[in-house]
């Protein structure tokens, strides 16, 4: 008979949610058993969930407690569902937590895809973490301070290098930390991308490398670093080596037929802000459009940036930002306490 394991994050679900929950499954003749994200325990820097059990495990809450159960099974391949809650929305929720009854309908059904995503170990010493799902990174144990170490990939030394840390991602961990320090999105490729964190030298490019190749952080200053591990695991380096390798444990999702799901929040949302963003623009002058899309593109930018961006005259900038905020499609935020520095984000 099919068990289903089901992790809640607090705040995430209701106690309504759980008796809805409870009586579908009920119903269903399904067993069950809920756990608290409590239950994700992290015992001397390890998350573990001994007593987590199902042939699916159902995670509700953010993409942090989806990491933490990842990285407390992260010996077993259980397959994983993870939905969105009351607060919280991710990158791996499917759905959210009012369309339970409808994805497991369609897993009772046969009616989903078993997608595997690749995991990364690193080996300090002797000593093996847990798997990584989206990324490792190194960085000195002193808040600013700079590492040096040397980087070899297979058997051969790739650079040496200054600067902030060193990212090791997947594929899946591409659209994460490694993303917002410069790397490549990736997608359906087995690799490993690694990323230099603010380097003090301008050729240490991101590298994009097979998963197969075994990667070394080495010539580390022991106890002067640290590893962290999908942003839950902390754990000072005590050697002057890190070996980064493919995990053999993969991460498994059920992808559902999203069009057989009722999930008409998420589905009506991409709609209707897709015809409002639209609709709101129609009639603006071609400045405004083209703030728009620089701000689109490049993301928050302030009043000097986008005169630099454009090549429009301030005064036509100030112009289209005065209707693009007018209009609610954009949003003017104060930088620290300046007033006169303000930087300007789409909605």
């Amino acid at each position: 008979m099919t068990e289903f394991g089901i992790v809640y994050e607090k705040g995430e679900v209701s106690e309504g949610d759980l008796k809805r929950i409870s009586s579908f499954l009920n119903k269903m003749g399904i067993e069950y058993r809920l756990y608290p994200e409590n239950s994700v325990l992290c015992k001397n820097g390890y998350f573990c969930c001994e007593n987590l059990r199902g042939d699916y495990i159902f995670v509700i809450g953010g993409d942090k407690i989806v990491l933490k159960t990842l990285l407390g099974i992260s010996d077993r391949e259980i397959p994983l569902v993870s939905f969105y809650g009351r607060k919280t929305r991710g990158f791996f929720p499917i759905a959210g937590v009012d369309s339970f009854s409808d994805v497991v309908r369609a897993i009772i059904s046969g009616n989903f895809m078993l997608e595997e995503k690749i995991r990364l170990c690193a080996k300090v010493g002797d000593k093996e973490l847990p798997p990584a799902l989206n990324e490792l990174a190194i960085f000195s144990k002193e808040s600013g301070s700079i590492i040096r170490y040397t980087l070899c990939v297979g058997n051969e030394i790739v650079w040496r290098d200054v600067s902030d840390g060193v990212i090791v991602s997947t594929p899946t961990g591409s659209t994460a930390y490694a993303l917002s320090a410069g790397g490549p999105i990736v997608r359906e490729a087995d690799v490993f991308v690694i990323v230099s964190v603010n380097s003090l030298l301008p050729t240490h490019r991101p590298i994009v490398t097979s998963s197969d190749k075994i990667i070394y952080v080495e010539d580390l200053l022991k106890n002067e670093n640290v590893i962290v591990i999908d942003g839950q695991v902390r754990r000072t380096i005590d050697s002057d080596t890190v070996t980064v390798y493919k995990s053999k444990y993969k991460a498994k999702f059920l992808k559902i037929n999203m069009e057989n799901i009722i999930d008409l929040d998420a589905r009506l949302s991409k709609r209707m802000n897709f015809k409002r963003t639209y609709v709101q623009l129609e009639g603006l002058p071609p400045s405004a459009k083209l703030v728009y899309k620089i701000l689109e593109y490049e993301g928050p930018l302030n009043r000097i940036e986008l005169i630099s961006r454009t090549g429009l005259p301030s005064r036509t900038v100030d112009y289209a930002l005065n209707l693009l905020v007018g209009k609610g499609v954009v949003v003017r935020k104060q930088v620290d306490k300046d007033a006169r520095m303000s930087i300007y984000a789409i909605l």
